[in-house]
């Protein structure tokens, strides 16, 4: 009776524990997982390979390597213990050893997209552009079920400034994915970019930047990007809508160290023979003379340098007289110049402060007043 007690009770605790890790598993509850280290030479192949998984998932590649190798020495041979093998691998710069995990993987499940893209990766990583190219393009023509080789493919077009079929291929991309892919986002910017700087089609960009930050709204950085397309655009309202979105990031301290620290966000660019002016507005209002209202840069020609430093300043108040005008810093020289343009309030058009400034470029507007600073 005790022997049959005993045994009862040895089937009932392996059962139980048995349910107990694939719970764990089923729920993601990793740190959980990882506490059957210890008791490894109980566990089954499958079980093995959880464990392997969620160290894989903590970010212990070593510890994933090694529950995966156990897992495959108790006999679980299938392709999601070597592709996962390789990933680990792949993650530690092994790419020789995880290319090997992902070709077995590959011969065991030949239409599984998600490894051919992985191997692709491995390639890519190398720097083996031209064979993860190739194997990204065989990706493509397996079952769709894991859109990523779409990106990968527009993505080495895109380096290779082959801008015309990157764009259709972000497009086929953007097409082939759902909207919570990782890379989907990733793809709205690199079409709103092309858009921007190759097509010069500002109101496909401004689509594009407002999709990916509808994605991921605190993701500031794209909102200057969407703010230029707009402004290129002409369309100055939407853009100083963004603009208030910003200042409001600003005063919650939401925004980068940068912008912090310097208080403006570029919000528009224009060409000037050939030169790139890049339009810079302030965050914190303008309330004492001399406080900035807008900065412009003007790059030179080979845009790696800054040229020339244009100011709206605001000025002492005078009756009939303008509350900012256009100045100029030249560091170089030491000299702060003062245009005879102003504005009389707050509202300052953007298409006429590019004017004016073009006017001083082309050598039409003489400043009225220099002074060393």
């Amino acid at each position: 009776m005790r022997i049959i007690l005993t045994l009862l009770t040895i089937l009932i605790y392996s059962l139980t524990y048995s349910q107990t890790l694939e719970e764990f598993y089923n729920s993601r509850n990793y740190h959980e997982l990882i506490k059957y280290d210890s008791k490894s030479d109980e566990l089954t192949g499958e079980q093995l390979y959880m464990v392997g998984y969620a160290y894989f998932q903590l970010e212990n590649d070593d510890k994933a390597i090694e529950f995966y190798d156990k897992a495959i020495s108790k006999g679980l041979n299938d392709g999601s213990v070597h592709f996962y093998k390789g990933l680990s691998l792949r993650y530690e710069k092994r790419y020789n050893e995880a290319i090997i995990e992902i070709e077995i993987a590959i011969k065991m499940e030949p239409a599984n997209q998600e490894f051919m893209n992985e191997k692709g990766v491995i390639y890519y990583n190398e720097g083996e552009i031209d064979k993860a190219l190739e194997v990204f393009e065989q990706a493509k023509k397996l079952p769709k079920t894991y859109p990523e080789p779409y990106f990968w493919v527009a993505a080495i077009y895109h380096d290779r400034q082959d801008y015309k079929k990157a764009l259709i291929l972000y497009y086929e991309a953007l097409d082939s994915m759902s909207s919570d892919n990782s890379y989907y986002e990733d793809v709205l910017v690199a079409i709103g970019q092309l858009e921007y700087t190759f097509t010069f089609d500002y109101k496909k960009s401004a689509k594009a930047y407002s999709r990916a930050i509808a994605l991921d709204p605190k993701n500031y950085i794209l909102y200057p990007k969407l703010m230029k397309a707009y402004n290129a655009e002409n369309d100055f309202e939407k853009a100083d809508s963004i603009f208030a979105l910003m200042k409001v990031a600003y005063k919650n301290k939401e925004l980068s160290e940068d912008i912090m620290n310097f208080k403006n966000v570029a919000i528009d660019e224009f060409d000037w023979n050939g030169q790139k002016a890049t339009v810079y507005k302030y965050l914190v209002d303008p309330k004492e003379s001399l406080d900035i209202f807008y900065k412009i840069y003007l790059l030179n020609k080979e845009g790696n340098k800054v040229e020339r430093t244009f100011l709206v300043e605001q000025t002492i108040k005078l009756p009939d007289g303008p509350k900012y005008l256009l100045c100029e810093k030249d560091k170089s020289a030491g000299m702060h110049y003062t245009y005879p343009y102003g504005w009389n309030d707050d509202i300052i058009p953007l298409d006429d402060l590019r004017k004016e400034v073009v006017l001083v470029l082309d050598g039409k507007m003489k400043y009225q007043a220099a002074s060393k600073f």
